[in-house]
C-alpha cells in the first residue's frame, strides 16, 4: 500500500472530529443552561441561521401597536424634531428591558436621553450635511409612519451610533461638565443598535445566540461601520452557576441565532 495515501483509520479519525466537536458543544450548552443533553441537542438543531443572516427586531410593544392615527402622528412629529424630539422619541420607543439573569437590564441608563441628545447635537454641529431638511421631515411626519423618518435620518442616526463608540469623554467635551454626569453609555448604544437594525439588517441586543463552542450567549451590542450590517457583535457569555464571564466580540458567522425570537 502507498504510505502517502491515508489509511481507513486516518480517514475515520478526521471525519469524526466534527462529530466530537458537536457533542462537546451540546454538553457545554446543556451544562450552562441546565437542560438535558437531548434538549440541548434539539435546541442547537433548531437554530436555523447564523447571525450574518436574517434579522431580529426589538420585541414588539402591544400598547404601541394599538396607537391611534393621532397618536402615531404625534410620535412621528416628535421623531422628526431634531435633535431634541428624536432623542426623546428613541427613549420612548425602545424602553429598558430585562435581558435575563446573566445579562441584566438592556436599553437602560439614567442619562440615556441626555447622552443621545448630546450625541445628535454634536453630529449635527460637526456634520450639518447629515441633517435632513426640517420641512421634509415635518411633511413626512404627517403620515404617522416613524419608519419613513428612520429612512430619512439613516445617515445621521448611523453617525450618532459611531460617535457613541468613541466614548463618554468625546461627548462630555462638547457640553459644560455640569450638564452631563459620567455614566455608562451602553444603553444609548443599544438604542441606536435597535434603530439601525429596524431599518436594515442584523440582530438587536437581547438576541439569544450560541457560540461555536456551544456556549449560550446574549448579544449586548453591535459593531458598525459607515455602511452595511453589523460586522461583529458584543456577546455576554452565559456560564455555569456562579461563573462570571467577560463580554467578547464575535463575527456574525460564528454565532447561531436560536429560533423562536421573532427573527425574519
Amino acid at each position: 500500500m502507498d504510505d502517502s495515501q491515508p489509511s481507513n483509520d486516518d480517514r475515520h479519525r478526521r471525519q469524526s472530529v466534527p462529530g466530537r466537536a458537536r457533542k462537546r458543544a451540546i454538553r457545554l450548552h446543556a451544562a450552562c443552561t441546565g437542560v438535558s443533553y437531548t434538549i440541548a441537542a434539539r435546541r442547537l438543531a433548531a437554530g436555523t441561521t447564523t447571525a450574518d443572516q436574517g434579522r431580529t427586531l426589538y420585541p414588539a410593544d402591544a400598547a404601541r401597536s394599538r396607537r391611534t392615527l393621532a397618536e402615531r402622528v404625534a410620535d412621528a412629529r416628535l421623531a422628526a424634531d431634531l435633535p431634541h424630539g428624536r432623542a426623546a422619541h428613541l427613549v420612548q420607543r425602545f424602553p429598558p428591558r430585562d435581558g435575563g439573569p446573566d445579562v441584566g437590564t438592556l436599553y437602560g441608563g439614567a442619562a440615556r436621553h441626555e447622552l443621545l441628545l448630546t450625541a445628535y447635537k454634536l453630529v449635527i454641529d460637526e456634520r450639518p450635511d447629515l441633517e435632513p431638511s426640517a420641512i421634509d421631515l415635518a411633511w413626512q411626519a404627517e403620515s404617522g409612519d416613524e419608519t419613513v423618518l428612520d429612512a430619512a435620518c439613516t445617515r445621521l442616526d448611523r453617525a450618532v451610533r459611531l460617535l457613541l463608540d468613541e466614548g463618554f469623554e468625546r461627548l462630555a467635551a462638547a457640553v459644560p461638565a455640569a450638564q452631563l454626569v459620567e455614566v455608562r453609555i451602553d444603553g444609548a448604544r443599544q438604542t441606536l443598535d435597535a434603530l439601525l437594525v429596524a431599518g436594515g439588517s442584523g440582530h438587536v441586543p437581547g438576541t439569544r445566540v450560541v457560540m461555536l463552542s456551544g456556549r449560550p450567549a446574549t448579544i449586548v451590542g453591535a459593531v458598525w461601520e459607515p455602511a452595511g450590517p453589523p460586522v461583529a457583535y458584543a456577546v455576554r457569555r452565559h456560564g455555569l452557576a456562579g461563573e462570571v464571564l467577560d463580554d467578547v466580540l464575535a463575527p456574525p458567522q460564528e454565532l447561531l441565532v436560536l429560533a423562536g425570537q421573532g427573527a425574519e
